[in-house]
């Protein structure tokens, strides 16, 4: 069992990565879970499973939804390609975040 966790059967590299990847990560989906709970007044479990389903419509990562959320109502930019932020927005509003998107629609996707 060389390489290998004994106590669960996966790769110690594998596990350091994703690991990594949790920590890069964690703080913009943070970050919009709280722009979330105070545009739609709710709990960080109801902010999750919002931007989670998100995800799931849009089929684009967890925290690259976030990214969007996070730059649209920081009014800042984000370095995803524009079909991807377009289709999130689009779901965004449909789940009823367009207060978080008043006035802002383009600045998202706006590079500079």
């Amino acid at each position: 069992m060389d390489g290998v966790n004994s106590h669960d059967g996966t790769d110690p590299d594998t596990e350091l990565q994703t690991l990594r990847n949790i920590a890069v990560h964690r703080p913009v989906i943070e970050q919009a879970k709280g722009m979330v709970m105070l545009i739609c007044s709710c709990d960080d479990p109801t902010a999750f499973t919002l931007l989670r389903e998100i995800s799931q419509r849009t089929n684009t990562k967890l925290h690259d939804v976030s990214a969007v959320v996070v730059a649209i109502g920081s009014n800042t930019t984000t370095e995803l390609n524009d079909e991807v932020v377009q289709a999130v927005l689009a779901e965004a509003r449909a789940a009823g975040l367009s207060g978080l998107f008043a006035d802002k629609g383009s600045a998202v996707s706006d590079r500079p």
